[in-house]
């Protein structure tokens, strides 16, 4: 297995398994399958493409599947609160199908949010979408930070890199940098 940007998303959280040695989140194994909901409500991910992740054609929908099958309760709330953290409520019984490519995102960050977890892994959430959605997210996980929120963010793009605390360079699936912010400026 090469240890890219998206592969290490994906073994932080549980979604793929290590072909060699251990990924481990808060001392939890991600490869035993019996610590995969614990996995699933410590880390939630956003793809890449928003499109990926949409399950289901309405907004409230779509999150609430997740919600549900992660055995989280009182979800209608915690939707709605989440939707409105990040700007987004007027959209809750919207076709999911419909909104652009930055809302579809946003949408996503949203039901990840609802989860409440420990850490938000964001495997490059900006590529596919146009520079004002991508200021939207961009200003979202700021609001997110202030809320303490442990974010993942894997980017290629430096002035997403500015937006981190600590960096963490991978070369050939190898970690050769891993420094803070501070150090880079």
């Amino acid at each position: 297995m090469v240890l890219g940007k998206s592969t290490m998303a994906k073994l932080i959280s549980g979604l793929e398994k290590p072909s060699k040695g251990k990924a481990l989140v808060d001392e939890i194994n991600t490869s035993d399958k019996k610590s995969f909901l614990d996995i699933r409500k410590k880390v939630g991910i956003v793809f890449q493409n928003p499109e990926n992740q949409i399950l289901f054609n309405n907004v409230f929908d779509d999150i609430a599947f997740t919600m549900k099958n992660l055995g989280i309760e009182n979800y209608k709330e915690k939707i709605e609160k989440s939707l409105i953290k990040l700007n987004m409520k007027e959209f809750l019984n919207s076709e999911a199908y419909d909104l652009s490519l930055g809302q579809k995102q946003r949408v996503n960050i949203a039901g990840v949010v609802a989860q409440q977890p420990k850490y938000i892994v964001l495997d490059e959430p900006t590529t596919m979408i146009d520079p004002e959605g991508k200021e939207q997210v961009y200003e979202m996980i700021k609001e997110l930070k202030k809320q303490n929120y442990t974010i993942i963010y894997i980017t290629n793009f430096i002035d997403e890199i500015l937006m981190s605390d600590r960096v963490i360079v991978i070369e050939n699936g190898q970690i050769i940098n891993d420094f803070a912010k501070k150090n880079i400026l």
